[in-house]
């Protein structure tokens, strides 16, 4: 079984996972609330972790903004 992410480990988020953005009020909560905009990655992406699981989500920060994505939908790159 894989580690848990911790802040600062880079991602690997692959093609077609969901990519949920909150507004700025909610980044001192545990809680996810209603979502500002939901984006799909066409592409696979690369993203660093800013804040551990909270209920199955990390937050990941991935072109340029901030975003809540599923824990099981990122991989932790190898370190070399």
């Amino acid at each position: 079984m894989e580690a848990p992410h911790q802040v600062g480990d880079l991602v690997h988020i692959p093609q077609s996972v969901d990519l949920i953005e909150y507004g700025p009020q909610d980044d001192h909560s545990s809680q996810l609330t209603i979502p500002r905009r939901i984006s799909e990655t066409q592409v696979p992406s690369i993203g660093v972790i800013t804040r551990r699981a909270e209920d199955g989500y990390v937050r990941v920060y991935c072109n340029g903004t901030n975003w809540a994505v599923k824990d099981r939908n990122v991989y932790s790159l190898a370190r070399t």
